[in-house]
């Protein structure tokens, strides 16, 4: 392709503003104003530099260029100008005073000079690659000239700085090879004095010269316009119609098609600057995947001015890419991202004999992560686009250019690829050029972050979850009788949660979110962690005399050694059978007695504890000896009032709520689930104070704690797999917590809200059995 990239175009330097230099091709480059700073790295290729004169806005760059690639370079660097001008170089440039003077340091383990200076003349033609590059006069200073480059018969002039310079017109005249000019316009009109004394053209100059032009396929550009003028130098080419030649008022970045006198941008506007930033911004700020994916590929196809595109995400097992996002414009096709409804089939990234599938563009593309960038599907076999031609004649859709672009990550792995197609300008189906290239590489990049981020975020969600469960599962499976209470207290919570969120009365300014739901979710798996250190015999207790058995038939052995012990004493006649009978029935009341007060259904009174103490003292005999009927331990056991616990084994129960609160504050939570500590731990804590583990106040107690409190308390009540008590009736669990909200312990405004609100009704004709349905819901 013959074109001239503009390096730097203005009169003088300036904020954003560069002086001239102009790249020809990679190697090449007329005048050296601005040549580190436009290429920077790929500043190392030049090897062949031509001035127009020795002015330091055109030269400036000189000594850097080779000394900053010196160790780099494997050619001298060549420059090329009148002798007048390589005399300038030579007194005041590289004069070992100024700089070092290249000439005369070869370069590293080469046996030639590093730079030359090359003298040329006027209409002497200088042919490097495929170009030929011929000096003509400028009307400027002394060793001035500008450039005719030629390339395949298609060329351009540089005017270089210059007055009226006739030599110019005639040579565009004479010389129809040439299709683009590019000319100097430093002062407005008004500065006309100044022009001639500097030797400088205005736009009214320009366009006397213009009129003398005898052909009008000839596009004219315009550089060199000095800073402080610029305004008025606008006025004065729009009122001297210099557009009208085709062209432009060249900018640093712009690069002129000379077979075409079409120009286009390489560096990004202010414009585009802004657009790219918001594109990162969305990116970033992005938390619905979804919209994620919809977003990458909607942004860059506008950004590019892509008429299409896919995006491609590669699976979790690295075989196949598959579709998350189709756009069309020109079809209307939107699918995949929000709509979810995307079931193209995926691309696999290998054959079936296990060699990668290296004929699709999209596969080539994630495999070595690189863009690709065709110019016609159709017109190339390097890959096979049976998927895009197919589609083009489903459609009656053209498919011409294309723009593949990988989706890397922080850890260079490929997740994805970014697949554009028709790039159109006014209609017209163009290339994608080196500059959709680089941004759009950089936005890739952008995207995978954010791919990859809410990726991490996701799976971290993941973990947290099977975590949680998996935790809540060992410790439910601790207990064939609690095995539901997890799932239950969660369910619960959540609808007590949803309930306040959508209420309108006490509860109006309480609002929650998904994140706040998932909180309480989150705390209701874990609200009981620390009973996986509980023993199961006090976990599972059902009787008073449980362990890792229930102990009740030790005691019944006992009294039937008793038993038979009488009967032994009634057939030796040392009793009599009224004796015998009334001893039998006193034995056999005396363990109903027991078998009764194991169960630890009921309040044990005073009475109960006087009977109890005259049965210990009972003893039984067994080979000769005697031994007290009921043990210390067993008699401990029984005495209990209230319930099956020991008050060490209730103390073991509420060091559950304590381990619960040490495992959990270890877990370093995301900053969204801060509160899980305390609406998991908390739900033993009573708003008088008198609970546990902390003892918390009322005013420590959050609305979500009670939520948690209320959904344990409710669930333990009513669940009907409890082998120590019975599944309690709606009414009496109701009475239970009105009663415990009278006495401080819990909300009355909240259980006086759960009981008046259709949850309840869901929840209990889900969960409860009927015989337990007694309210009116």
């Amino acid at each position: 392709m013959n074109y001239i990239k503009i390096l730097g175009a203005s009169g003088s330097k300036a904020k954003n503003l560069n002086t001239t230099s102009f790249q020809i091709y990679k190697d090449i480059v007329i005048d050296a104003g601005n040549i580190l700073n436009a290429l920077g790295d790929e500043a190392r290729h030049i090897n062949h530099i031509f001035l127009t004169h020795s002015h330091a806005d055109h030269i400036t760059d000189l000594p850097f260029i080779i000394e900053t690639f010196f160790d780099k370079r494997e050619t001298p660097l060549t420059i090329y100008a009148l002798e007048e001008t390589l005399d300038v170089l030579k007194k005041h440039s590289f004069n070992d005073v100024i700089w070092p003077d290249f000439t005369k340091i070869k370069l590293l383990n080469k046996n030639e000079f590093s730079l030359i200076l090359k003298p040329i003349k006027y209409n002497e033609i200088i042919k490097i690659h495929n170009y030929s590059i011929k000096a003509i006069k400028a009307n400027h200073i002394v060793g001035s000239c500008g450039f005719v480059i030629i390339k395949n018969h298609q060329g351009f002039i540089i005017s270089g700085d210059t007055y009226i310079n006739p030599d110019i017109w005639e040579e565009i005249n004479s010389n129809d090879d040439i299709k683009s000019l590019i000319i100097e316009c430093s002062y407005p009109d008004k500065l006309q004095e100044l022009a001639q004394i500097t030797k400088h053209l205005t736009p009214e100059l320009i366009a006397k010269g213009l009129e003398t032009i005898k052909r009008k396929n000839l596009s004219v550009f315009y550089y060199h316009l000095k800073p402080s003028y610029k305004k008025e130098l606008l006025k004065d080419i729009k009122k001297n119609k210099l557009l009208n030649y085709n062209g432009k008022i060249l900018n640093e970045g712009d690069v002129i098609h000379i077979e075409t006198g079409s120009f286009e941008t390489t560096l990004l506007t202010e414009h585009k600057l802004e657009e790219i930033m918001k594109i990162n911004l969305a990116f970033s700020s992005q938390h619905d995947k979804n919209k994620l994916l919809e977003d990458i590929l909607t942004l860059t196809k506008n950004l590019t001015n892509a008429d299409a595109g896919t995006l491609y995400i590669k699976s979790k097992d690295e075989q196949y890419l598959s579709f998350k996002v189709i756009q069309n414009d020109t079809l209307n096709i939107k699918m995949g991202g929000t709509k979810n409804d995307l079931n193209w089939p995926d691309l696999a990234i290998f054959q079936e004999d296990g060699k990668v599938n290296n004929k699709m563009v999209a596969v080539v593309c994630a495999n070595e992560k690189r863009i690709i960038n065709v110019s016609d599907v159709y017109k190339t076999n390097k890959y096979k686009f049976e998927g895009t031609k197919d589609f083009d004649m489903k459609t009656s859709y053209r498919s011409k250019s294309m723009l593949v672009i990988p989706l890397i990550n922080h850890e260079n792995e490929v997740i994805g690829v970014l697949q554009l197609i028709n790039k159109l300008k006014n209609g017209v189906i163009i290339n994608f050029n080196k500059l959709d290239e680089k941004i759009i590489i950089s936005l890739a990049s952008q995207a995978a972050m954010a791919l990859t981020n809410m990726q991490l975020i996701t799976s971290l969600e993941d973990f947290i979850d099977a975590f949680v469960s998996t935790i809540a599962k060992a410790i439910d499976t601790k207990s064939p009788y609690t095995s539901d209470h997890i799932v239950k207290v969660e369910k619960i919570a959540l609808l007590v949660a949803k309930a306040i969120h959508e209420d309108n009365t006490i509860y109006e300014k309480v609002k929650y979110n998904e994140n706040d739901y998932k909180q309480i979710a989150l705390a209701a798996w874990m609200h009981d962690i620390g009973k996986i250190s509980m023993p199961e015999h006090i976990i599972d207790k059902s009787t008073k005399l449980e362990k890792i058995y229930d102990r009740i038939d030790l005691i019944q052995q006992r009294f039937e050694i008793i038993k038979l012990n009488k009967e032994i004493d009634f057939l030796k006649n040392l009793i009599t059978k009224e004796e015998y009978e009334n001893y039998i029935q006193e034995i056999n009341n005396d363990f109903e007695f027991l078998k009764r007060i194991n169960l630890g259904g009921e309040f044990m009174n005073d009475d109960d504890i006087k009977k109890l103490e005259l049965i210990s003292q009972k003893k039984y005999i067994k080979n000769n000896e005697k031994f007290a009927l009921i043990t210390e331990d067993e008699f401990y056991n029984l005495s209990i009032k209230k319930g099956t616990l020991t008050k060490e084994e209730i103390t073991i129960i509420r060091n559950h709520a304590q381990l619960s609160l040490d495992m959990i504050s270890e877990l370093p939570f995301p900053k969204k689930y801060k509160d899980v500590l305390n609406i998991a731990c908390n739900h033993h804590e009573k708003l008088n104070g008198l609970g546990y583990p902390r003892g918390l106040k009322a005013e420590q107690i959050s609305l979500e704690d009670r939520i948690m409190i209320l959904a344990d308390i409710f669930e333990a009540l009513t669940a009907s797999a409890r082998p120590y008590k019975n599944a309690m009736t709606l009414s009496k669990v109701k009475n239970i917590l009105i009663s415990m909200a009278n006495n401080g312990e819990l909300d009355k405004d909240l259980i006086n809200f759960f009981f008046n609100h259709r949850i309840l009704d869901e929840y209990s004709k889900e969960e409860l059995k009927s015989y337990q349905l007694d309210l009116e819901l």
